[in-house]
Order: C-alpha cells, then structure tokens, then sequence
C-alpha cells in the first residue's frame, strides 16, 4: 500500500525536524565524552547518532517522491544507496551500544554506510540548483554540509584542538539548518500536495 504523497512529504518533512533534535543530541554527548565527562556518554552520543540517522529515511524517500519525474532513475538508485548506507551505519551504531562489534568496526558501518548518504546530499544539491525541484537555500545548505564533512575529516586527521572543535560546532550549525530547511520544505509542499 503506498503513502499519497502529501501524508509522505508532510512525514518526511516532520522526521526532518525531529532529526534536529537527536542531532543536537548527538552533538552534545560526543562533546560531553571527548571533553572528558566520562564515558557513560559514548553510548549516549551513538544512540543519539542512530535515531538521526533512522529519522532522515524518511526525507531521503519523500525528495525521490518529489523529484522522480523530473530526476529519472539514477535518483531512484542514489535513494536506494542512500537508504542502505543509513541503516548500515545506523544499525552499526546499535551493534557497538550491544557489544556486539568493538569501535574499530563500527568505524566501517560508519564510514561505509555514510558514502551514499553524501552522494545522496550531492543529488540534493543537484536538485535544487540544476533542476530547481528544491528551493536554492536547500542545495547551498548541503553544498555546506559535503564541505564541512570534508573539512572536519582533514581537520580531525591533524589533531584535536580548537579548530576541530569549531569545525565541528560549524558542520553541526549547517547540518541543523540544511534539516530544518528540508523540512520546511517538505512540509510545505506537502501542505500543497493535500
């Protein structure tokens, strides 16, 4: 039974929001645990990172609802990446809260799963600016969001200090509003599908 796409674009515009908040979340605990507040808050912080991830499935399935027509199939395939990668990683998140698997492998649940999810950000950016299925704001946002990623990877290969600490604080701001934005979106256009 497929969802009409108003209740979806309105669902994955809600979810959007809420990833906002394990986000914030997310964002607090790891500095919680890395600024030395005890290790209670690493499992915390990949709780936190899972549900962020769970709530972005959702968005990724309403834009390709929304930019099917105009996207054709390779945003069919990216979505179906998109989606893999997030229940890998996030999946990976809860397998190291169980003990199931030890840090190091949930490096590569991690850093496999998020592939796609930036390729994903890369066809959002795509839509917005070539294809204007997407406000512009949209696009720029996840433009922001590749870039900081890229960034705060090169930042936190050479230490830990302040400026990886602001790099991070950044990405998490542009993460946050490129969430809201989305959401916004969606709700919005999804308030006019009804």
């Amino acid at each position: 039974m497929a969802i009409d796409e108003s209740t979806l674009l309105r669902a994955g515009g809600l979810s959007a929001i809420a990833a906002i908040v394990a986000l914030i979340v997310s964002g607090i605990t790891v500095a919680l645990f890395f600024g030395g507040a005890g290790s209670y808050w690493g499992p915390v912080n990949d709780l936190a990172t899972a549900v962020t991830l769970v709530a972005l499935l959702l968005p990724v399935v309403a834009v390709d609802r929304l930019a099917r027509l105009q996207a054709g199939i390779w945003l069919d395939v990216v979505t179906v990446a998109a989606i893999a990668g997030i229940v890998l990683a996030a999946v990976g998140q809860l397998l190291l809260v169980a003990g199931a698997i030890d840090l190091e492998t949930s490096f590569v649940t991690g850093g496999v799963g998020i592939v796609p999810v930036f390729a994903w950000l890369a066809a959002v950016a795509i839509l917005a600016l070539g294809l204007g299925v997407l406000p512009a704001h949209v696009g720029w946002l996840a433009l922001g969001v590749i870039v900081l990623s890229a960034g705060l990877t090169v930042i936190a290969g050479a230490g830990t200090g302040p400026t990886m600490w602001i790099a991070a604080v950044a990405l998490l701001a542009v993460l946050a509003g490129w969430m809201a934005s989305l959401g916004m979106t969606l709700l919005d256009r999804g308030a006019a599908a009804a």
